[in-house]
């Protein structure tokens, strides 16, 4: 694309506003719309203080024609009914999409309507949609057109396992996926099955949505593609006491004569070209206080001798690695652009 590429928001809230700093700092963005039906006409400083003098520019409320006729991507953060509705006219319209949520991130609309409890209404899309995780699926993401980027907990725990899946190192099944989050993954508003409040979480962490959690399937199914056979897992979320970020420690059983040398070598080598991805040389040196704020995932693993069983571990912050940041990493391969561009050096 020749020039500044427009980009345009529908939906607001802790991705958008990420989304926001990224075009900002972005050499080749260019922010066009930011959609919001319920604050149209206030001041983006107004909505989202902490941008306050960043730019000169107002929710508005618009149609998904008149974005794309505005915009050469568009972000959707939006529900599912929304998003249904938003994106065949935006594709319609010329514009590329990249969706923050899970309603374009399954090849198979049953396996949606299994774990998201509500028809898939945008079934005839679903094969032109690309599963935006760049450090598996980087050809794919560059011709696409619509993007289903991953969610944060799915990001950590694909990017912890795919290599040692790939390798055929570990066993596909009998894997546990263990993970904790900031409050910022369930979004500013109160959500009582999560008690999301500071009062509940301060000095308090505890599991939610044991087996149920939506991420599961996402997680199987890149790692099934990874593998190249089914993949099954116990997926277990916890809230910790953070504002941001995601650490997660995978548990599965080796194949023979497996070394920690040897892992860390698989995960080198497959990371070899994935400039956001840090193979760290010990498990106990991945830490969620070395990546907020950044795009990068630190991972790595070990064999732990005693008992036989596989230790992997990945660390990124869920609203950039985790959303915003890989958004922005996968509209960058889209459009042709430096997959880097915007993303290093700088404070989301």
């Amino acid at each position: 694309m020749a020039g500044k590429i427009r980009v345009s928001i529908i939906g607001a809230g802790l991705v958008g506003e990420g989304l926001i700093r990224g075009i900002l700092g972005h050499p080749n963005l260019e922010l066009g719309l930011v959609v919001s039906e319920h604050a149209a006409g206030k001041s983006i400083g107004e909505l989202l203080p902490a941008l306050r003098n960043e730019l000169k520019l107002a929710a508005s409320s618009a149609t998904p024609e008149e974005v794309a006729r505005q915009s050469d991507v568009v972000f959707t953060v939006k529900k599912s009914a929304e998003t249904f509705a938003l994106v065949p006219p935006l594709l319609n319209g010329g514009a590329k999409v990249i969706d923050i949520g899970g309603e374009f991130r399954f090849a198979d609309a049953a396996v949606y309507e299994k774990w998201y409890k509500e028809p898939h209404a945008c079934k005839e899309l679903l094969n032109c949609a690309v599963y935006g995780l760049p450090e598996l699926f980087k050809e794919k993401i560059k011709a696409a057109k619509l993007i289903g980027n991953p969610g944060c907990y799915a990001t950590s725990a694909v990017l912890a396992l795919a290599p040692l899946l790939a390798g055929g190192l570990v066993e596909p099944e009998g894997i546990v996926v263990d993970s904790y989050s900031g409050l910022s993954g369930a979004g500013r508003q109160y959500k009582q099955e999560l008690g999301n409040l500071f009062i509940d979480v301060d000095g308090n962490m505890r599991a939610y949505n044991t087996g149920t959690h939506r991420h599961t399937p996402e997680i199987e199914m890149a790692l099934a593609a990874a593998s190249g056979k089914p993949v099954t897992l116990t997926f277990v979320p916890h809230i910790a006491p953070l504002s941001c970020g995601i650490l997660t420690t995978v548990f599965a059983r080796p194949k023979t004569g497996l070394t920690t040398e040897r892992l860390q070598a698989a995960l080198r080598d497959y990371y070899a070209a994935a400039p956001f991805v840090r193979v760290l040389n010990n498990v106990n040196e991945v830490a969620v206080g070395n990546v907020v704020r950044s795009n990068y995932c630190d991972v790595s693993a070990q064999v732990v001798e005693r008992s036989r069983q596989v230790v992997a571990a990945a660390a990124l912050d869920n609203l950039v690695k985790g959303a915003s940041g890989q958004a922005i990493q996968n509209l960058n391969l889209m459009c042709g652009l430096d997959e880097t561009a915007g993303l290093k050096g700088r404070s989301l």
